[in-house]
């Protein structure tokens, strides 16, 4: 064991993840010339946590060498919860992964004006940031990179930028080429002549009440609404033909929405948990249901017509579901979908279709499947 120790301590420091410390930083040699911000060494006196004002050098010395700073390293400076304010050095050039999640305290930083690249999660959970301006030489933005901001207010994106857009003012960024929006803030607008909305774009924005989708929309992605509660109006544009998972999860103010002709299919956990819907009539072209699709809503009327297939618990615990109203023949209900609806009354299905629905449905369900 002793033999074990003093292996440990002559182990190079740089496997600890660091090469060295100058001031209350400590940085990775990246190059003969240049450093990164590197995560405060454990083995160190806390330096990180108690910073309230940070001001990041342009370049830094050690052992007669001079390195310059372009990098924020992987959770370099995650959880502090006292820093308020950062100055960054024109040198840097990216900022990497969760970099600044979950500061608190933090309500301002200036992008420096040659910086290409923030990795995912850079600036998660930093509730009291109140503004992001980027520069033209970003052409590179992670997911989830202000998630959580809950009082981010301006987010721009300089018009000399080739790669992303804030158009018309809105308060978020777009892709050019893809015309994806894909990062907002509390007084994002959804601008015209987008293709998609991205990843998490909106996702628990409690301030959001409305979503007006422009036409020319395709596709709303993963999450992308996710856990805005206040949201009770949403209007669907008819050029949709794709909704990810759980984009409208837990919108619990949700009352009625429109699906547009053309969508396929209502994917993985897309309304679940959205307490107010009170009503669902699907699409002629419709013909798929996932798991979870509309688990534990407050769904009263479920018009499916034509859907040939109903998930795994697609209807579970929707416990003020009173009908269920079938045009067509499904080819497969799995036997869960319908689990813990003890106000069920009434399952509608096609005149002489009622025997080939019961062998789907487990016995309970049986004297309540009704041919019209």
């Amino acid at each position: 064991m002793r033999k074990l120790f003093l292996l440990i301590l002559l182990l190079p420091v740089s496997l600890w993840g660091y090469d060295f410390q100058a001031g209350h930083l400590f940085y990775t040699v990246l190059s003969d010339s240049t450093v990164e911000v590197c995560c405060e060494h454990p083995g160190e006196v806390a330096l990180y946590g108690r910073l309230r004002k940070l001001t990041i050098p342009s370049s830094v010395c050690h052992d007669s060498l001079s390195y310059t700073v372009i990098g924020i390293g992987k959770r370099a400076f995650h959880d502090c919860p006292k820093l308020r304010r950062i100055r960054l050095p024109e040198s840097l050039l990216y900022i990497d992964s969760a970099a600044f999640e979950g500061l608190s305290s933090l309500d301002s930083v200036t992008l420096p004006s040659r910086l290409a690249r923030i990795a995912d999660n850079a600036f998660q959970n930093c509730t009291t940031l109140g503004y992001i301006d980027l520069p033209a030489s970003t052409d590179s933005i992670g997911e989830n990179v202000f998630m959580g901001c809950t009082r981010l207010r301006r987010l721009t994106v300089d018009p000399l930028n080739e790669r992303y857009d804030s158009p018309n003012g809105c308060n978020g960024v777009v892709e050019r080429a893809t015309g994806k929006l894909f990062a907002t803030c509390t007084r994002t607008s959804i601008p015209d002549k987008l293709k998609e909305i991205g990843t998490q774009a909106f996702a628990y924005r409690s301030n959001i009440e409305q979503a007006l989708i422009p036409e020319g929309v395709e596709c709303i992605g993963y999450a992308a609404f996710a856990g805005c509660i206040a949201l009770d109006t949403v209007s669907l544009p008819s050029t949709l033909d794709s909704l990810g998972e759980w984009a409208f999860y837990g919108c619990q103010s949700l009352r009625h929405i429109a699906l547009p002709e053309s969508l396929k299919t209502i994917p993985y956990n897309c309304f679940a948990e959205c307490n107010d819907l009170r009503e669902i009539a699907l699409p002629e072209r419709t013909d798929s249901l996932a798991n979870r699709a509309f688990y534990f809503s407050g769904i009263r009327t479920a018009r499916l017509n034509n859907v040939r297939v109903i998930g795994e618990r697609c209807f579970a615990g929707c416990r003020f579901l009173r009908e269920v109203c079938l045009s067509g023949v499904p080819e497969f209900i799995d036997p869960s979908a319908l689990e813990n609806c003890p106000a069920l009354e009434a399952i509608y299905v096609p005149a002489g279709q009622r025997k080939r629905v019961q062998k789907m449905l487990p016995k309970p369900f049986h004297k309540i499947i009704i041919e019209h």
